[in-house]
């Protein structure tokens, strides 16, 4: 597959019939995560990492990943909300057609959530044949100005109740 783009920045996907690799590249820096489809079961003495650990199985035409064993240092969105390192995503991606994919996740944190949620489903466009590029940063900048600013905002950061 070709790399797919969604909010989170630019991805490629590389599929074997034992793993599945996630390449990233988005502002926060390049990265990968590893999918095992080979059967194995989550690991019962984790070692919590950054993207956590992914086990998967396909249902018909949808992946379906469990991930477990992040550590409790990264966030779910640039405003901060957080989780533990009791963090449980159940992700699955679908193919809406050749394309495209649909990405739904659950989310559960018995140390953060009352509840077990999910965020709103997301569309992937997968671009086949073209190359996936390593972010680079830009002089001039402007979205750091803008950040910068937002930051400065201490409404952003208070909860409504």
């Amino acid at each position: 597959m070709g790399p797919a783009q969604s909010l989170i920045g630019t991805y490629r996907i590389i599929q074997s019939p034992t793993v599945v690799a996630l390449l990233f590249n988005a502002e926060v820096g390049d990265s990968y995560r590893q999918i095992f489809l080979d059967g194995r079961e989550l690991p019962r003495d984790p070692n919590p990492t950054w993207r956590g650990y992914s086990v998967g199985h396909w249902e018909g035409d949808t992946l379906v990943v469990d991930v477990t064993n992040f550590n409790d240092r990264t966030w779910f969105d640039k405003v901060g909300d957080f989780h533990s390192d009791a963090l449980h995503v159940v992700e699955r991606y679908s193919f809406i057609d050749k394309d495209h994919l649909d990405y739904e996740a659950t989310i559960d944190d018995p140390k953060v959530f009352t509840k077990t949620w999910s965020p709103a489903p997301t569309f992937l466009s997968l671009r086949p044949g073209e190359r996936l590029h390593e972010y680079e940063c830009i002089e001039n900048n402007e979205d750091i100005v803008r950040f910068e600013q937002l930051l400065k905002n201490e409404s952003l950061f208070r909860r409504q109740p």
